[in-house]
């Protein structure tokens, strides 16, 4: 139960009661712990003069509040001022019918509607958020079960910034009736299943086929032997010729039997009784006639203590043509009675889907020697099936090899190949095509559209059971896991009418082969653990980036950013997802660092970054202060070696560097040049301003972005932001560092070389490093570097321009705006603002941050801050004078606090 934040240290994020230091707060904290953690910090008024909050460090925004408590409590008083409510909900440009419509959606609870144009309300005007508030989900749907409105915000701006609005809304409605067709087909994969009776009572049934098929056997055996069947005698006796052609035309009719079963019973739960009737009639009569009334009365015929149903599916098939006859009225009484034996569809088909395929794997056994020498095997009840309900497959693609027959006549050579040669050519039994309806048809039952073939001898391997991944049914994970893809540098399509086509056109993305190069180094002591169980659950290690977008598409969390891949790939950290060892679900990802001493938690997120239970929590640190560290030894002393003598001939000065560090970086920077194709299309946009016929590839804007002089560069950049390119996405691209990641990559010892680190801090080159740059392997990543940093100080000089902070105040990005602060606030300017008053650490706005924090936002843009030219040696000296300072142009209506908010949607 939530606590007086005044009686000791909560973790962050802890929801409390805010009101009079001398009231009694008893009753607003049995207020606040009907509420949950998220809607507390939307300010209800919990009474006697009390509101709820949350500590610092909470995750998400103000609108995640809201929303929680909105779905909390309705439209209730307590939740504050409805106009600012409905600015955190939509922005400042929300107007009265949005509002008006906002209202409606909570008094229908369209939640999902709601959190939905929430989310979307930085992308689309008044007007289509209207639109967006007024989408309904089917019955029995929900579009959005989980997940924060501020994080799908994130993943759709990265997505359809770059489209105009109009295209936005369509395709944002688009996601939204993808993901509700999505959940309708999940709910009718359930409904499929659960209108089956049971599998496991599938053995029951097989023993009974099983026994109904050897009975006539058995009977052949008294005969021949004179009512005296002895083993040795069984052992002896050899079934007639024509047993094999009987026995498989047997199992024919009842996979055709089985097959209208299935398809009547997909319709039936699908469309209902009356859609399947009318649909499937024909179709039922035609596999009604391959039984005779005596072979159904055998087959219905059951001796005491057997299963209760049939032993051969046309029984039941017969009851559906009696029961649904045209002339009947179909009652509730018939619905029943139908629906009883339609539930056993999928039992029948499973039981002699396994009678024909272990039959015909043991035909060079069983069957070979008893084949009808007089005639082939021939069903006439498979081409009137055919005639009245057509190919599920197409004749002319099946490739599958015939059942070899021992008639001359028979066929050899698969029926596509005989259709090729006479078009009119006949399907024949031998080509076994029957077969493969019957999967097809059970296949729904299991969650495939239909089976996978693969053509074998004795007869094909058709697999209707495959395990299918979970669709993507919620609009959250839907649009995380294109995002995820577009954070390692996809780009989405450029024309696209529907979600699943921008979904597909990021996926086809080459970036994405590229993005997916280079595993991460992780230490041998913790490597060991892959695929250990810790907690009870099963450890996956996080390898390469297309793994963390596969996590973080389930998880609907940002572990698939790149900032967590480049952090990863330095060694920096190990990461990780904790699967259930039952069906491989993912629990919690988990981000482990190495201290003095050992490992650490540095994050540890369930799905939707909730917490993980206490008890699961606790016993993973501890399984992580657990592993053991290496025990570094002193190396041996190196022997002096003796300078090479110097040979005749010229050597190139790149000659002159260890044979192994040219390899090795070379190598480092072929993977490192694979992710930098977002940055490189960047580049390209940036170097069409240079003039009209500046029209490059992205490696040659590289080259000629190269060569411009300091002073050029802030000239292109100042008409590229004026003329439209996003100053975030410019900040994105000048991350990107082939060559300081190749070199960091490189073995401690080989980075030892005498002034290596001159390649990543722009320092100027040695002779030996100038030649090596110069090497067709190493050229496009020192380029990319140079450029990158280039573009930094070319940021720098345009601190106050309005065309960037025009741009920046459009589309912030926290690591931007924390850096152009700080290098405001180190050389303050004359039209400045304060953030933080003078002394003073902590940052206002949501979410909390503080200046000191090591691990917060602040201290890690100190370095970006040093590439913008700002003198940060002072930055400490300056807040205790001045304040933390930001360019007035910056700040737009709401100032610090919402400028800070949006940054972080």
């Amino acid at each position: 139960m939530p606590a007086d934040a005044r009686a000791g240290a909560h973790p962050p994020g802890a929801p409390v009661a805010v009101g009079p230091l001398d009231a009694d707060p008893s009753d607003a904290l049995r207020q606040l712990s009907l509420l949950t953690d998220t809607a507390a910090g939307a300010g209800v008024d919990l009474g006697g003069g009390f509101t709820s909050a949350r500590l610092a460090g909470a995750q998400g925004d103000r609108r995640d509040a809201v929303l929680a408590a909105l779905k909390l409590l309705g439209a209730d008083d307590r939740l504050g001022d409805r106009a600012a409510n409905l600015v955190a909900l939509f922005g400042p440009s929300a107007t009265k019918r949005v509002g008006a419509a906002a209202h409606q959606a909570v008094v229908e609870q369209r939640w999902a509607a709601l959190h939905l144009a929430s989310a979307a309300s930085d992308l689309l005007g008044p007007e289509q958020l209207e639109r967006v508030l007024d989408l309904r989900a089917p019955e029995g749907i929900d579009p959005f079960p989980r997940g924060a409105a501020s994080t799908l915000a994130e993943h759709l701006s990265r997505l359809l910034s770059g489209y105009q609005r109009p295209r936005r809304l369509t395709l944002i409605i688009s996601l939204w009736d993808h993901v509700c067709s999505l959940l309708l087909e999940q709910q009718r994969r359930e409904r499929r299943a659960e209108s089956q009776t049971r599998a496991h009572r599938v053995d029951k049934l097989r023993e009974r086929h099983r026994a109904h098929f050897d009975e006539p056997l058995m009977q052949h055996l008294g005969w021949a032997t004179n009512g005296e069947p002895t083993l040795a005698a069984a052992a002896r006796w050899r079934p007639p010729n024509w047993w094999a052609a009987s026995e498989l035309s047997k199992l024919l009719h009842d996979a055709i039997a089985a097959t209208a079963l299935l398809r009547f019973a997909r319709t039936l739960s699908d469309e209902g009784l009356t859609v399947a009737a009318a649909k499937h009639r024909d179709e039922l009569a035609a596999a009604d006639a391959c039984l005779r009334e005596n072979e159904r009365s055998a087959a219905a015929r059951r001796v005491e203590g057997a299963y209760s149903h049939p032993a051969r599916p046309g029984c039941y098939v017969h009851h559906l043509v009696t029961a649904l006859s045209p002339e009947r009225t179909i009652t509730a009484r018939t619905e029943s009675y139908v629906q009883t034996r339609v539930a056993m569809a999928r039992n029948y088909g499973v039981v002699v889907f396994n009678a024909v395929t272990d039959l015909l794997a043991d035909h060079d056994l069983r069957l070979h020697h008893c084949w009808d020498t007089c005639k082939p095997w021939q069903t006439p009840n498979l081409h009137k099936w055919r005639a009245a309900t057509g190919f599920s497959r197409t004749p002319s693609s099946w490739d599958q090899p015939p059942l070899t027959d021992a008639h001359a006549d028979g066929p050899t050579v698969p029926l596509a190949q005989r259709l090729a040669e006479d078009p009119v050519a006949a399907e024949t039994p031998h080509d076994l095509l029957w077969l493969a309806d019957l999967a097809d048809a059970l296949a729904p039952f299991y969650g495939n559209d239909r089976a996978s073939v693969v053509h074998e001898r004795p007869h094909p391997k058709l697999t209707y059971d495959e395990p299918q991944p979970a669709l993507s049914g919620s609009v959250p994970l839907a649009a995380a896991q294109v995002a995820q893809l577009v954070m390692f540098g996809a780009t989405p399509p450029p024309r696209c009418g529907s979600w699943p086509e921008l979904a597909a056109g990021v996926s086809a993305d080459a970036v994405i082969t590229e993005a997916s190069t280079g595993a991460f180094p992780i230490p041998a002591e913790v490597s060991a653990f892959d695929k250990q169980t810790v907690a009870g659950l099963r450890v996956e290690l996080g390898r390469e980036p297309r793994q963390l977008a596969e996590w973080s598409g389930y998880m609907g969390n940002c572990i698939g950013e790149s900032w967590y891949a480049d952090v990863a790939r330095k060694g920096q950290c190990v990461l990780m997802a904790f699967r259930t060892p039952s069906d491989g679900r993912i629990v919690a990802n988990l981000d482990i660092r190495r201290h003095t001493g050992g490992w650490h938690v540095y994050e540890l997120r369930a799905r939707f970054n909730d917490d993980v239970t206490p008890a699961l929590e606790k016993q993973i640190k501890q399984w992580v202060e657990g592993i053991p560290t290496p025990v570094l030894t002193a190396p041996e002393p190196l022997l002096p070696v003796p300078p090479p003598r110097a040979r005749g001939g010229h050597r190139s000065p790149a000659g002159r560097l260890p044979v192994e560090l040219t390899k090795a970086l070379a190598a480092a920077v072929e993977q490192e040049l694979a992710s930098v194709g977002a940055a490189r299309r960047t580049y390209a946009r940036l170097a069409r301003s240079l003039g009209r016929s500046a029209d490059f590839e992205p490696e040659a804007a590289v080259i000629a972005l190269k060569r411009l002089s300091p002073a050029d560069h802030t000239d292109l950049l100042r008409t590229a932001l004026a003329a439209g390119l996003d100053a975030s996405v410019v900040w994105q691209a000048t991350r990107a560092r082939p060559l300081a990641a190749a070199v960091a990559r490189l073995d401690p010892e080989l980075r030892s070389f005498d002034r290596l680190g001159t390649l990543t801090d722009g320092s100027p080159l040695p002779r030996t490093l100038r030649a090596l740059v110069r090497r067709p392997e190493i050229a496009p990543a020192h380029a990319l570097d140079v450029v990158s940093r280039a573009i930094r100080t070319a940021l720098g000089c345009l601190l106050t321009d309005e065309a960037l902070t025009r741009s920046v105040a459009r589309r912030p990005s926290p690591e931007l705006l924390c850096a152009l602060v700080i290098a405001t606030t180190c050389a303050p300017q004359s039209t400045t603002d304060i953030v933080a008053a003078a002394g003073k650490t902590t940052v206002p706005g949501f979410p909390a941050s503080n200046l000191a924090d090591e691990n917060g936002p602040w201290q890690h843009a100190l370095a970006a801050a040093s590439e913008l030219g700002a003198p940060v040696d002072v930055f400490w000296e300056h807040v205790a004078e001045h304040g933390l300072l930001i360019p007035v142009a910056l700040l737009g209506k709401g100032g610090w606090p919402a400028l800070w908010s949006r940054a972080h949607r």
